[in-house]
């Protein structure tokens, strides 16, 4: 019989109740998503005598009912999207770290940390029944014992803060985990240690899924999801003036945001918390729900972001988010200028910060794609470019990020580097031609909504002062 016919059965008052009860049982046999006995632990602690009280029994099934249906909305979001990654990328996007997180022990719905701090109180008390198993592989026994005492110090701090994750053990959480997942214990003979770390891995499993944000590429289904995370954040902004109505704001996600960048979001306990938005080597932005802040959201977002561009990334922040440029400067970024305004629509003071790699040694990969050819495209004609990109030969230097050039004193009549420049462009007409046009096109395209007039544009400023010199050294030759 499938789940719906059980639950009917509990619900019939016309059966006798010990036949409610087993229909109970069968019912969470088709769905145990924290396993057999702790999903039964869990909908009868949360609902009482469910073997002698009606009013119980059926509450049990309310509770085991919803998280069925959270589990059953979310995998039908999770397979609309695979369809389209097919049909759109033809790449595959969903990660291993993924797939783990949609099938592995989690209890999807509202009461998702509530049945994670049910079950891990309750592995961690058999946990501490019994002794660090007396047969493992003697050359791993100290990192074994290591292991060991390192993950139980996190669950036991988890518990002891009353479910919640110590910062500092995001990470280390993470690693050990990896680790748990590939003891393989039981394949080399150590059946009883195996049970011992694997009920180990579950705990630490149950609290990442719990705990720590899954980062994913969004897809146009999660523009709703953006859109609320993207108001409820600048909604507490109140230095911003409302330039646009939420339909507005709404239409802008869906049509021009994620069509033209790269977007991640961050998943807690099934719902979208946060998201990141990268165009070039620009972080456009990177927004966390109020009720989602300080779990670690913006760092995990702000870590895939420098994944993607691992060279160098920009930022622009308002002066007035302090607490916004707090967390850029405590990872990693600097200061590069403060502006006045006029950079953005709401006109207010920013501070442009700038990330750059330690590690950046600028060399090309070894096919000579690099990301900041491939970002340079829309986001939609990835896969194209990256094929074109496979049959051109190697490149011999690596393409770079944002740069200065100085130009010398283009303004002052006479000036040597006035008369340089100007026979060069007396040289090369059409080059300076080519250029005005390039720099008028790249502004409509790209930098419109920083620069609304075309003079302001830096780029234009720099060829109108080039033709000046070109005119000046005209006038000089006469």
């Amino acid at each position: 019989m499938s789940f719906g016919a059980h639950a009917r059965r509990v619900r019939d008052r016309t059966l006798p109740h010990r036949y409610r009860y087993l229909a109970l049982r069968r019912a969470a046999g088709h769905h145990m998503p924290l396993g057999p006995r702790a999903t039964w632990d869990y909908i009868t602690g949360r609902a009482g005598d469910v073997r002698h009280d009606e009013g119980a029994l059926v509450h049990a099934l309310d509770v085991l009912e919803a998280g069925r249906d959270a589990r059953h909305a979310e995998l039908a979001e999770f397979a609309r999207r695979r369809s389209a990654d097919k049909r759109e990328r033809h790449s595959r996007t969903v990660t291993i770290e993924e797939s783990r997180y949609r099938h592995g022990w989690r209890w999807p719905g509202p009461d998702a940390h509530d049945a994670t701090l049910h079950t891990v109180t309750a592995l961690w008390e058999e946990h501490t029944r019994v002794p660090f198993p007396g047969k493992v592989p003697l050359a791993d026994h100290g990192d074994l014992v290591e292991l060991d005492s390192t993950v139980a110090g996190v669950v036991w701090t988890y518990l002891r803060r009353n479910g919640n994750l110590h910062p500092d053990h995001r990470p280390l959480l993470r690693i050990r985990l990896n680790e748990l997942r590939n003891l393989r214990l039981a394949e080399r003979g150590f059946i009883g240690a195996s049970l011992a770390f694997m009920r180990m891995e579950k705990m630490a499993e149950l609290i990442a899924h719990d705990a720590l944000p899954l980062i994913r590429r969004a897809w146009s289904g999660d523009a709703e999801h953006i859109a609320d995370v993207f108001l409820s954040a600048r909604a507490g902004m109140t230095y911003l003036p409302r330039l646009h109505s939420d339909e507005e704001t709404r239409t802008w996600v869906a049509d021009v945001m994620l069509p033209a960048s790269q977007v991640w979001v961050a998943e807690l306990r099934g719902r979208i918390a946060g998201f990141a938005c990268l165009r070039g080597d620009r972080l456009d932005h990177l927004y966390v729900t109020p009720a989602a802040q300080g779990c670690g959201i913006g760092t995990a977002l702000l870590d895939q972001a420098k994944k993607a561009r691992p060279h160098m990334l920009h930022l622009q922040v308002f002066q007035q988010n302090t607490t916004a440029r707090r967390f850029c400067e405590r990872h990693g970024f600097t200061l590069v200028e403060e502006r006045d305004g006029g950079g953005n629509q709401e006109n207010p003071p920013e501070a442009h910060y700038r990330w750059r790699s330690i590690d950046d040694s600028r060399e090309p990969e070894p096919t000579g794609l690099n990301e900041s050819l491939t970002c340079a495209f829309p986001d939609a004609l990835e896969r194209e470019v990256r094929a074109a990109v496979r049959v051109l030969p190697k490149a011999r230097f690596s393409p770079v990020g944002s740069f200065r050039v100085t130009v010398g004193d283009l303004d002052v009549p006479g000036s040597p580097a006035g008369r340089a420049y100007g026979r060069f462009l007396a040289d090369n007409p059409r080059f300076c031609t080519l250029v005005q046009q390039r720099v008028a096109s790249y502004w409509a395209c790209y930098h419109r909504g920083e620069f609304p007039r075309l003079a302001d544009y830096p780029g234009h400023r720099l060829i109108t002062a080039m033709r000046a010199a070109l005119t000046q050294d005209s006038d000089l030759r006469t």
